[in-house]
């Protein structure tokens, strides 16, 4: 019978305390820090988008004191799409000089949409993320062992949402933002220690 208490014991403490920290697995360097988003697909439903998702990493990578400040990037989206207008697509390192900034975290939208499942929704996102540091020759994560592709992936999603409560565009535009937090926060769970995955998210049980 002990040992029968034990194989109830464990499982019930692992829900409780996790599975310990995990370490950042990319430290970013205290300098001003530019936060661009690409959606070169056109994935988002709309363009503002793109700007809400890089203040909503920026506000949170300056909220866990990841980076001591970010180039507000409402204004280089702007100057970029201006540019781009008038001539050929910009780089990388184009787009942070012009910022002024040595250090840039580039997201790539991958994807944005809700996923239907019977007579529900299910709201889901992906987006790659890489960091450039042009004091240091480029891109520093991942590093080209960790992932030849040069992104490092992250995808998220929320609870099934019935679809007759999503007819309205301010219903959907709180779905659209309630994704846009999550990306943000994921992304930025990169560069902080933090808990690891408890076995209740595992299960679906959030």
């Amino acid at each position: 019978m002990a040992a029968s208490g034990c194989n109830i014991l464990v499982p019930v403490t692992y829900a409780v305390q996790g599975t310990g920290q995990n370490p950042a697995e990319h430290e970013l360097d205290q300098v001003k820090t530019l936060v661009f988003v690409d959606d070169l697909n056109s994935v988002l439903p709309r363009t503002v988008l793109r700007v809400r998702l890089a203040e909503s990493i920026s506000e949170e990578l300056m909220r866990l004191d990841l980076v001591p400040s970010t180039i507000n990037p409402s204004d280089v989206m702007a100057l970029v799409r201006s540019r781009e207008r008038k001539s050929s697509r910009s780089s990388m390192s184009s787009i942070a000089e012009d910022a002024g900034v040595s250090q840039m975290v580039y997201i790539k939208v991958e994807s944005f949409s809700g996923l239907v499942r019977s007579t529900e929704l299910r709201p889901t996102a992906s987006i790659g993320i890489r960091v450039m540091h042009f004091d240091k020759g480029g891109r520093v994560y991942p590093a080209t062992e960790m992932n030849s592709t040069g992104s490092r992936s992250i995808d998220v999603s929320l609870r099934e949402v019935d679809p007759s409560k999503l007819r309205s565009s301010s219903d959907r535009r709180r779905v659209e933002q309630e994704l846009i937090a999550k990306l943000a926060y994921e992304a930025c769970k990169l560069f902080r220690e933090h808990e690891a995955r408890e076995l209740g998210e595992n299960l679906g049980i959030k």
